[in-house]
């Protein structure tokens, strides 16, 4: 969390002075801060104050130290170009490619030997899309990995936020 970092330093606060604050626990906030484990919203809302800057900025800090500007860029296309607002990005990109290649849901999950009701609830958002199945659905389907963080990128954020994301160096 560069952008983190920078700010506490400018205001010339430290981890030790922020759990003061928080009466939070070290390890904890330090994980936080260095993107290992999400942000509570209970420290989100005490820390934007001491920022000073918005909830949309501060989680567009969090997005552009996790992922590469051309994933960004795809997450924000994708945003834009969108079929049907009411349906997930990433369900709706896995289902047009299915329908390209004449195959199902049910024939994709025995093509990447994963339960059907799993991938089912990993395509429409229900459960996280693991590592794993992330890289056996790039290969059956013959898309970039990035594409599909892309596309689970757009569904979880604003697109304000990704744009401000994409403006950070």
């Amino acid at each position: 969390m560069n952008k983190i970092r920078n700010t506490l330093k400018e205001k010339n606060l430290s981890f030790y002075d922020l759990e003061k604050l928080f009466d939070y626990s070290r390890g904890s906030l330090s994980e936080m801060i260095k993107g290992e484990r999400p942000f509570s919203d209970k420290i989100k809302e005490k820390i934007l104050p001491i920022l000073e800057v918005s909830k949309e900025e501060f989680e567009s800090w969090i997005i552009a130290d996790k992922y590469d500007h051309k994933i960004i860029e795809k997450a924000i296309e994708s945003f834009k170009n969108r079929e049907d607002k009411k349906i997930l990005i990433l369900t709706q990109n896995i289902d047009r490619i299915l329908k390209e290649k004449t195959l199902s849901r049910t024939a994709l999950s025995k093509i990447i030997k994963h339960s059907q009701s799993g991938l089912n609830r990993a395509i429409t958002g229900k459960e996280p899309l693991s590592k794993n199945v992330a890289k056996k659905l790039s290969i059956a389907l013959e898309i970039p990995e990035e594409d599909l963080q892309a596309w689970i990128l757009a569904d979880k954020q604003l697109l304000k936020v990704l744009e401000l994301a994409l403006k950070i160096d």
